[in-house]
């Protein structure tokens, strides 16, 4: 059995679903990034290398995939995610992809995910293919039934995310979009949700945020100043809304990005997240490296606490979450 390491940034990519998407013609998640070939075995192989007892499974979909029939195409990868739980219920979690931006879908999917599935909760991309962020009062009802619901919400770039003032013609080809258009996706569609209501009114919600929130960490303190001059209206509690974040350590486990996120959450809602198959073996070993070095954080029992019915599922098989945080 692996150890004690809980990765919540852990991409499963069935082979059904990507000969979908082929069929469908998205052949890449993004440029210079192809459909990854993935198993659950390779999971399985990384995790046991790394001593990574359960990670958290989550798809997110290329913008190319919301057309016809977007509906059934989420729910079948949310029951072949949930398929992998039920296999392997010892070392698996899984977040439901939704059908955004079709509103009624979602919350049907919500239900059935959350409910049928017994899945641990949503993943949701920071923007849409249409532009609109996930704080767009469009999407109101469905954070208002995640909210009910208490429910996890993992903020993840779009996969097609480019940033037009990024550069000019070429920039992509010499700075692919993950580099640098990813992390801002995240900080955006973080910005967007602070002052356009939806933290404050859903506080029920536990956001997690890939790779360190994006920029959210250094920017925190220009955020909250916005009230003092380009948002003199704005009312909301920016600092209590970082602070309560989850942040993931998915490229953005050195020092320095830890550091900086001790200055702006507390040590407990810092996580271990890997990206993996998208970060190959050779990066889990970096991210391992780097966090065994600090002492402080209980990266398992932090996700452990956070995700009560995993926490369930690892007592059932006689580990437990309080074994489980020890390992």
């Amino acid at each position: 059995m692996a150890g004690g390491w809980i990765d919540v940034h852990h991409h499963a990519y069935h082979p059904p679903l990507v000969a979908e998407l082929r069929r469908r013609g998205v052949t890449h998640m993004a440029p210079g990034v192809p459909l990854p070939e993935w198993t659950v075995a390779d999971s399985l192989r990384v995790m046991d290398a790394g001593g990574v007892q359960a990670a958290v499974l989550s798809i997110l979909l290329p913008d190319a995939a919301y057309g016809r029939g977007a509906a059934s195409l989420v729910r079948l990868a949310n029951e072949w995610t949930a398929g992998t739980v039920r296999d392997h219920p010892g070392r698996f979690g899984a977040l439901a992809v939704l059908p955004l931006p079709d509103v009624e879908a979602s919350l049907a999917e919500i239900g059935h995910a959350l409910d049928v599935l017994g899945m641990d909760g949503v993943v949701l991309p920071a923007s849409l293919g249409d532009g609109r962020y996930l704080g767009d009062p469009a999407f109101a009802e469905v954070f208002d039934e995640l909210d009910r619901r208490r429910a996890v919400v993992f903020v993840h770039p779009n996969p097609n995310y480019r940033c037009s003032c990024a550069g000019g013609p070429g920039f992509a080809a010499a700075v692919p979009p993950p580099l640098v258009d990813f992390v801002m996706d995240t900080t955006r569609a973080v910005a967007n949700l602070i002052f356009g209501g939806t933290v404050g009114r859903c506080p029920g919600v536990r956001f997690v945020l890939a790779h360190a929130g994006g920029t959210v960490p250094y920017l925190a303190w220009r955020l909250e100043l916005a009230s003092t001059w380009v948002l003199p209206d704005a009312r909301a509690d920016v600092a209590g809304a970082v602070r309560a974040f989850y942040y993931e350590t998915a490229q953005a486990a050195s020092p320095a990005t830890l550091a900086c996120l001790r200055e702006v959450t507390g040590r407990e809602n810092i996580l271990f997240g890997t990206d993996y198959p998208f970060m190959k073996d050779e990066v889990v070993t970096a991210t391992l490296r780097h966090l065994r070095d600090v002492p402080d954080v209980d990266f398992t029992g932090n996700a452990l606490a956070l995700f009560p019915r995993l926490a369930a599922r690892l007592g059932r098989l006689g580990t437990g979450a309080a074994d489980a945080a020890r390992l």
